[in-house]
């Protein structure tokens, strides 16, 4: 349809010099003495005000069709594109700069639009007007459409290498705009530390760079494309003056009207725009294949689930089975058998080595262990968020890397030790984990994770807006945020990784009393660095050097006087030392 339409209008458009000729030839003719000179004329005049009519009702209808169909796609992709990115495993977002990922998302998609859009509808016409202008003007001279033509060999060659150098330098000009949306994004999200360090000028001095960068890749495309499009008006030009000159000579003759030959230099002059913007077509084109060619990069890299791998609101939250059937050995809720790993993924600098436990229903389990142990490592890895070998992590007796990761993910509510909040009320980030905002389930998730009363004394209440990441809130009200959202979902697994370090003793103690008194079915494993708390704990397991150097209860511990008792003396001597200072 929208070809149809080009078609219908550029031959409405193209009639136009066509009425002029008979316009011209009308008025020599009635000069002359020629007979019906006048009608001829105004049934010129009249055609060519019908025409003109017409070409601007089709060309607005094609060029409607074609960009509402561009914008269509340009959705889908978007769509397509944020649904796999979020689907791409954890180490992807490690390797890759936040500020490359929205530039794919915002910029390549956008110079993907211009190509399909006003790109396509360009190139569409320009093809189907030249055709049509053609065959007009080889009905007025097909001498002097000959002489026309002779530039079209010197525009397909400059095109060609045009295109090739503007595909290499729009690649350049893609990822230097990537790198300036990374250096912006990094300092927008670390405001704070920017200021606290008095890191403005730094930071002002390397953004620079990268817009200096950006400039210089545009500086390169600019002078690229205004050496092709001089190239291409002086070939153009040439031709114009060899048609008037051998035009002129043919009216001069008698083989050319003068109706025809304004005709002619009319259809030379329409050729002209479309000659000019095969330019811009091509560098539309090219910007659009490289942001296209990103944007592939992106989308052929595996995700961790297929879109339709997702379970749907209101399936089970978890493959965890019944365990009151009868007649049935109750195996471990969790079990994990001699289970290594490295970041890096080929076995070097393993962050953990050997590391074998099991968790029995209900029962609440402490990490303890130095700085680098390895025990975010660990609650990452059961938590799904990367994969674990075959036969090293079981869930309630099945192997971990045989359960679809979204059933999986669902055994298990994680605090971070970093607190991430959306910019958002208070109540969709905590219930963020559920399928709906439910005010009754927040409430008494935020009561556990003391977080109510704050709650009550802002303005708002739950519908309060904690801004960007949070930054209303204080460190220990973002992590209570967390707590909430964990206790509001009904995962059977609550891990907790070092989530109350930003809160104080008292109010840990309290947190950790409400958790442990409303946890019903519930199992809870949480790391931490204050071991008051693990008294409470059913059995306590000590991470060090990726490996699990002892276990037992706390007063078991105490007793082996190993690597527990070391850290619980070091932090009580710490303690009194603070207390008596």
């Amino acid at each position: 349809m929208c070809v149809a339409g080009l078609l219908v209008s550029s031959v409405f458009g193209l009639l136009v010099p066509w009425m002029i000729r008979e316009a011209v030839d009308a008025v020599s003719a009635a000069r002359g003495g020629g007979p019906h000179g006048e009608g001829a004329l105004l049934r010129a005049v009249g055609l060519m005000v019908l025409f003109t009519v017409l070409h601007a009702f089709f060309r607005f209808l094609s060029r409607r069709s074609l960009l509402v169909i561009a914008r269509e796609v340009e959705a889908e992709v978007r769509r397509r594109l944020f649904s796999h990115v979020v689907r791409l495993p954890i180490r992807f977002f490690h390797a890759t700069p936040t500020g490359d990922v929205m530039s794919r998302l915002t910029n390549d998609l956008s110079a993907v639009w211009l190509f399909l859009g006003p790109g396509v509808l360009t190139l569409a016409g320009t093809v189907i007007s030249w055709l049509l202008a053609v065959a007009f003007m080889l009905r007025i001279n097909p001498m002097l459409t000959g002489v026309s033509l002779l530039i079209a060999p010197g525009v397909v060659y400059l095109s060609r290498g045009y295109g090739r150098a503007f595909h290499r330098l729009h690649r350049t000009v893609q990822e230097s705009i990537a790198s300036m949306n990374g250096a912006l994004q990094e300092n927008v999200s670390g405001i704070r530390l920017v200021k606290a360090f008095t890191l403005e000028a730094r930071e002002e001095e390397r953004f620079s760079g990268e817009c200096e960068a950006y400039y210089r890749n545009n500086l390169a495309v600019a002078r690229t494309s205004a050496a092709f499009h001089g190239a291409i008006g002086l070939l153009a030009g040439t031709g114009v003056a060899l048609v008037l000159y051998l035009g002129s000579v043919a009216v001069a003759r008698g083989t050319l009207t003068l109706g025809g030959f304004v005709a002619f230099n009319a259809y030379l002059a329409m050729l002209a725009f479309p000659t000019m913007a095969m330019g811009w077509v091509i560098n539309l084109f090219q910007r659009g294949n490289a942001a296209m060619g990103r944007i592939n990069e992106f989308l052929r890299m595996p995700v961790e689930f297929p879109e339709d791998g997702t379970p749907s609101a209101g399936e089970g939250t978890a493959p965890i089975k019944d365990a009151s059937a009868p007649g049935t050995l109750e195996p471990p809720l969790l079990e994990v058998r001699d289970l290594a790993f490295s970041y890096g993924g080929d076995g070097k600098g393993e962050t953990l080595r050997g590391v074998s436990f099991s968790v029995r229903r209900e029962e609440v389990i402490g990490l303890v262990g130095p700085t680098g142990g390895g025990k975010s490592t660990l609650f990452s890895l059961l938590a799904g968020l990367y994969p674990v070998p075959r036969g090293t992590v079981y869930l309630d007796g099945v192997d971990a890397s045989t359960i679809p990761l979204p059933d999986l993910r669902r055994s298990f509510a994680v605090v971070a030790q970093d607190p991430f909040l959306f910019s958002d009320s208070v109540l969709a980030n905590v219930c963020f984990g559920s399928d709906a905002d439910d005010r009754a389930a927040a409430t008494e998730a935020t009561r556990l994770a003391r977080f109510l009363a704050d709650v009550e004394e802002m303005p708002d209440r739950f519908d309060t807006l904690v801004g960007e990441r949070g930054i209303s809130l204080s460190g220990g009200q973002k992590q209570r945020v967390t707590i909430a959202r964990a206790l509001c979902g009904n995962a059977p697994v609550l891990l907790l990784d070092d989530a109350l370090s930003a809160v104080d003793a008292e109010t840990e103690r309290e947190i950790f009393d409400g958790i442990l008194g409303a946890k019903g079915e519930r199992t809870v494993l949480f790391s931490t660095h204050r071991m008051a708390s693990l008294s409470r704990c059913d059995r306590i397991l000590v991470l060090a050097g990726g490996r699990i150097v002892e276990e037992g209860t706390h007063g078991d511990l105490l007793a082996r006087r190993g690597t527990y008792h070391e850290l619980y003396s070091r932090q009580m001597l710490a303690r009194e030392l603070e207390e008596s200072s």
